[in-house]
C-alpha cells in the first residue's frame, strides 16, 4: 500500500546516491543554464453574453440533494489509514547523502509495513476474498524488494537500484489497481507518479 512512498524514497535515495558517487569520481556534468522563460501573451477578452430579461419572477423551490450512498466503513477507514499514511510520509526529508538516504529507506520500510498490515486487515474486512488475497501477495513482493534496496544501498551497489526501482514500480501498479478497482481513491496515484 505504502509502496508509492516508500518507492518516491527508494528513487529519491537511488538518484542522490548516484550523484553522490558520480561526485565523487567526477562523472557528473555541471547543471546547464534554463533557458528565459517565454513571456505570457495576454488571454482574448470574452464577449458578453445576453441575457434574456425574464418575463416574471416565479419562486423556485431547492430540490433536495441526493444523498451519495453511504461508503461501507472498512473503505471509509482504509482511506483514512492511507491520507494518515501520506500525511506522515510528507514529513520525510530528500537524503542528501549516502548515509541520508540509508536513514530514509529504513524509516520507510517501518512505515511501509505498518501501512501494509493495516491496508491488508482493511481490504480483508471488505469481504473481497479475491482482493484480499492479490494485496497480501502483492505486499509479499514489496517487502523483500525494499529490503534489497536497503541492502544495496548501504552496502554502495547504488548500479543495482534502478532494477529495484522498476520492479517496485510493477508491484505499485498492480497495488494501484486494486485499490482502484476497490473505490479507495486515497490509496492510489496518478499513473504519472509511478513513473521513473
Amino acid at each position: 500500500m505504502f509502496r508509492f512512498f516508500a518507492l518516491l524514497l527508494v528513487v529519491g535515495a537511488f538518484v542522490g546516491a548516484l550523484y553522490f558517487s558520480g561526485n565523487a569520481l567526477e562523472a557528473w556534468e555541471s547543471p546547464k543554464e534554463e533557458p528565459p522563460a517565454m513571456p505570457k501573451l495576454p488571454k482574448p477578452k470574452a464577449k458578453p453574453k445576453r441575457h434574456a430579461q425574464p418575463v416574471s419572477n416565479p419562486v423556485r423551490h431547492p430540490k433536495p440533494a441526493k444523498k451519495a450512498p453511504a461508503k461501507p466503513s472498512w473503505l471509509v477507514e482504509l482511506n483514512t489509514v492511507c491520507r494518515r499514511g501520506k500525511a506522515e510520509s510528507a514529513t520525510f526529508q530528500r537524503p542528501s547523502s549516502p548515509q541520508g538516504a540509508v536513514r530514509a529507506l529504513k524509516r520507510a520500510i517501518r512505515l511501509n509495513t505498518r501501512m501494509n498490515d493495516r491496508t491488508a486487515a482493511l481490504v480483508e474486512r471488505s469481504g473481497n476474498e479475491a482482493a484480499a488475497t492479490r494485496i497480501r501477495r502483492l505486499y509479499h513482493q514489496e517487502e523483500p524488494l525494499l529490503q534489497r534496496a536497503l541492502s544495496a544501498t548501504e552496502q554502495g551497489r547504488y548500479q543495482q537500484l534502478p532494477g529495484i526501482s522498476r520492479s517496485l514500480l510493477a508491484v505499485a501498479k498492480a497495488e494501484n489497481k486494486v485499490f482502484a478497482r476497490l473505490g479507495a481513491a486515497d490509496c492510489t496515484v496518478s499513473s504519472a507518479d509511478l513513473q521513473l
